[in-house]
């Protein structure tokens, strides 16, 4: 059963993110980082779980940091459910983005433009300032938002509200490439498809590809919403099966692209009642996605219960369709074969094929962010409180 417990950490809370775990995301985090935003002072914030106390005595040195949970009050479940500050640092504006390179640093872009880089000391408790990029986004001669980053190994591309695409890397000072006019609005968010090719989306509601090798500064494919434009303000890849993006929109659905078809989605799915801010593919057990929303609620969508591909399939013979159709949008593709087995998040009838429930109990205020490893996640809001939920009890 899952266990939640929440902490109000005095300021509004735009990111979250774990510090990577062990063993590819199965072996659980017990720290993470906060950023906030619309504050007097804006900080980034290290946060350390106790978690169950014969680990945290196995562990107490795990990521680091000497373990707090030998002398703290551990409930009638054998956890302290009450993250502890480490250490916090002062941030010039708001923290639009966090992003671990490896499990010592991570990155935190502002709304000032600039993108700094922080190493996690060993044993000293503390964050050091490594690298900084200052003046990456501007418009005319302010600077502006760096809105979003991604990471493959020590690249780092970052996205802004001038439409503007910088590749860093980060033993390096200047971005190694730039391109200026990506696009004519607000860049919302930016991920990898691949070592060279990122997908970004944007404030008019278009999703893009770009090939980071090509020199000239044109996507090499641009999807589209149906109907009218709406912004897209996140966006994730599955982390098996780079064809399928989804992306959460202002109009509260949760769009799935087949990037080997037509430029439209291939589903849309609805539970939020608010714009998504965040949407996160679990990063070991792909058949669960997570998302957060205006609305106040993180929902977990869960598709492990019909993923086989041939209890889709028998399905849709059933009823005539082919597998793949949904929406009636576009040309259908060849069928799948056992070599390239159906997501559940391309059922032609995805209300029987993904659950949505709710992860988090009452709460009316925005969640801006979500992380999700192993199982456990970890969410902010902005009623200045963190959410942290274990035994997710995935499948």
């Amino acid at each position: 059963m899952a266990c939640v417990s929440v902490k109000f950490v005095s300021q509004k809370v735009n990111k979250v993110r774990w510090q990577p775990g062990d063993l590819q995301g199965l072996q659980p985090s017990y720290t993470f980082v906060t950023g906030s935003w619309d504050n007097d002072e804006n900080r980034i914030c290290l946060w350390r779980l106790p978690g169950l106390k014969k680990q945290s005595e196995k562990f107490s040195d795990f990521d680091g940091y000497p373990s707090q949970a030998a002398n703290s009050e551990i409930d009638g479940d054998g956890i302290d459910s009450e993250p502890q500050l480490v250490y916090q640092e002062k941030h010039e504006g708001d923290v639009t983005d966090l992003k671990f390179i490896n499990q010592d640093i991570f990155l935190a872009s502002s709304s000032a433009g600039s993108v700094q880089a922080f190493k996690l000391m060993s044993g000293t408790q503390k964050l050091r300032r490594i690298q900084q990029w200052e003046g990456l986004h501007r418009l005319r001669s302010r600077a502006c938002p760096c809105t979003s980053m991604a990471a493959s190994g020590t690249d780092v591309t970052t996205a802004g509200e001038d439409g503007r695409i910088n590749v860093l890397r980060l033993e390096h000072g200047p971005p190694i490439r730039t391109i200026d006019q990506a696009d004519s609005c607000t860049i919302n968010a930016v991920t990898y498809l691949k070592s060279n090719q990122v997908v970004t989306v944007n404030a008019t509601g278009q999703m893009k590809i770009w090939d980071l090798r090509q020199p000239d500064s044109q996507p090499v494919r641009v999807f589209l919403l149906t109907g009218e434009m709406t912004a897209l303000h996140c966006v994730d890849r599955h982390p098996t099966q780079s064809h399928l993006v989804a992306a959460g929109s202002q109009n509260s659905v949760l769009n799935m692209w087949d990037l080997r078809r037509e430029k439209y989605p291939v589903t849309l799915f609805d539970g939020h009642e608010g714009p998504i801010w965040e949407v996160k593919f679990h990063p070991t057990f792909s058949d669960h996605l997570f998302t957060c929303s205006d609305d106040g609620s993180v929902l977990h969508w869960n598709g492990s219960g019909s993923s086989s591909a041939s209890q889709i399939a028998a399905q849709n013979a059933r009823s005539g369709e082919s597998i793949y159709s949904s929406l009636g949008l576009g040309g259908l593709p060849t069928k799948p074969t056992p070599s390239s087995p159906t997501s559940p998040w391309l059922a032609s009838d995805p209300s029987h094929q993904v659950d949505i429930n709710h992860v988090l109990p009452s709460n009316a205020m925005p969640v801006n962010s979500l992380d999700v490893e192993a199982d456990q996640l970890v969410c902010g809001t902005d009623g200045e409180a963190v959410f942290v939920v274990q035994n997710l009890g995935l499948r």
